[in-house]
C-alpha cells in the first residue's frame, strides 16, 4: 500500500472510528426501548446525535416528518465520506450512496402510483420526500408529477434506471402493483456498484465482493422463501427477483428449488451446503410458516452482517473495511430508531417492540 493510500485511511480511519465512538451504546439503547412515550424516548435522545428529533416532534407532532429527517441526515453522512476519499474508493462510495437514492426513488414511485394508478390524495405526503441530489441527475418533482406511465419514463429516461422504466407498462403495474419494479431497480443499483468494485485495488476490491456474495446469497434465499412459497410465483419471475452475485444461483439446489412446484420446495435442502448453521436453525422450527422461514434467514443475515464489520473494526485498519462498517452501524442505529418511534407511536407492547427494533 502507498504512503498516500495509508494517510487517506488513517485520516478516514481516525474519523469514521469518532462517529463509531459516538453511535448509542447499548445502556442508551435499553433505555429508549424502556421509553413509555415518544416524550420519554425523545428525552433519553438529548445529547446523542438524535437530540434533534424532540424539537422536530414538537413542532408538528408528525413522526412522517422524523423519518424524513433521519433519512436526509444519512443522505449527507454518506455524502460526506465520499468527500474524504478520491478514485475508485470514492467511486465505490457513491455507487452504495446508490441505494439511498433507490430507496428514495422507490418511494416517490409509489407514491406516483397511488396517485397515478390507484386514485388516491397523495398531496399531504409530497412534503416528506426528499428533493435533493443524491447520486444521479433526477427531477424528483417531474416523477412524482407525471402524468402518465410515458411521462414518467421520459422523466428518468437519462438516469441509470431508463431500461428498467422501459419495461414497465401500466397493465403490469394494475396487476402486480410496484413490487417487480422495485426489485428491477435493487438490481441496477448492485450491478451498477458490482461494476465500480472491479476498479477497485484488489485487496479492497475481494474484500467488498466478499460482503456482496454473502448479502447477495441470503437476500436471494428471503426472496424464493417469500415468493417462492407464499406467491408461488413461477420460475422465470423467480429468476428475475435475484440479485447478482454469489454462490446460490449456481449451485443444482437453486435450480431444483426454482423448478420444483411449490409443495415440493425445500429450503433446507436449498442452504444445507453453503449454510449449515442456517440449515440447522431451519430444521428446528416446527411447522413454521414462510414469513417464520423468511425471518429466521434475516436474522440470520444480520447476525452474520454483524459479526463480519466487527471483524473489520478489529482488524487491519487501513482498507475498505471501515467505510462498511461504518454504513453498516448507521443503517442499523437509524433502523432502530425508526422502529422505536414507530412502535411506540402505534402502541405496540415492549416484547414486540424489541423483537423488530433489535
Amino acid at each position: 500500500m502507498s504512503l498516500s493510500d495509508l494517510k487517506r485511511y488513517a485520516f478516514i480511519n481516525a474519523k469514521l472510528r469518532s462517529r463509531i465512538g459516538g453511535m448509542l451504546d447499548e445502556h442508551q439503547l435499553e433505555s429508549l426501548l424502556q421509553s413509555q412515550s415518544l416524550e420519554e424516548l425523545f428525552h433519553h435522545c438529548q445529547g446523542s446525535v438524535y437530540e434533534q428529533l424532540g424539537p422536530l416532534f414538537n413542532e408538528t407532532g408528525d413522526i412522517e416528518r422524523l423519518e424524513s429527517w433521519l433519512f436526509s441526515r444519512t443522505v449527507d453522512l454518506h455524502k460526506e465520506v465520499a468527500s474524504l476519499i478520491e478514485g475508485s474508493h470514492a467511486l465505490v462510495v457513491s455507487a452504495l450512496n446508490r441505494k439511498l437514492e433507490v430507496e428514495n426513488l422507490k418511494g416517490v414511485l409509489r407514491l406516483w402510483f397511488s396517485n397515478r394508478i390507484k386514485g388516491m390524495n397523495i398531496d399531504y405526503r409530497y412534503g416528506y420526500l426528499y428533493h435533493k441530489h443524491i447520486v444521479s441527475d433526477i427531477d424528483w418533482a417531474a416523477v412524482i408529477n407525471a402524468e402518465d406511465v410515458d411521462s414518467l419514463k421520459e422523466t428518468l429516461a437519462h438516469t441509470p434506471y431508463a431500461d428498467d422504466m422501459n419495461e414497465m407498462k401500466k397493465e403490469d403495474l394494475t396487476s402486480e402493483g410496484m413490487f417487480f419494479l422495485e426489485t428491477a431497480l435493487d438490481r441496477r443499483w448492485m450491478l451498477l456498484l458490482r461494476d465500480v468494485v472491479t476498479h477497485l485495488p484488489k485487496k479492497d476490491r475481494l474484500l467488498v465482493e466478499e460482503v456482496l456474495n454473502r448479502d447477495a446469497d441470503l437476500k436471494n434465499i428471503i426472496n424464493l422463501v417469500r415468493f417462492g412459497y407464499v406467491y408461488n410465483v413461477e420460475a422465470a419471475k423467480l429468476r428475475s427477483l435475484m440479485l447478482p452475485g454469489g454462490r446460490l444461483l449456481k449451485t443444482e439446489e437453486f435450480e431444483e428449488f426454482v423448478q420444483a412446484p411449490v409443495e415440493k420446495r425445500s429450503l433446507v435442502h436449498l442452504v444445507g451446503k453453503l449454510f449449515i448453521d442456517l440449515a440447522k436453525e431451519l430444521t428446528s422450527l416446527t411447522n413454521p410458516t414462510a414469513e417464520e422461514q423468511a425471518s429466521t434467514v434475516e436474522a440470520y443475515l444480520f447476525r452474520v452482517r454483524k459479526k463480519s464489520y466487527q471483524k473489520m473494526l478489529r482488524g487491519y485498519p487501513f482498507n475498505f473495511g471501515i467505510i462498511f462498517a461504518y454504513f453498516f452501524l448507521e443503517e442499523r442505529q437509524n433502523t432502530m430508531i425508526r422502529t422505536i418511534i414507530n412502535g411506540i407511536h402505534y402502541g405496540w407492547k415492549s416484547e414486540k417492540l424489541r423483537e423488530f427494533a433489535l
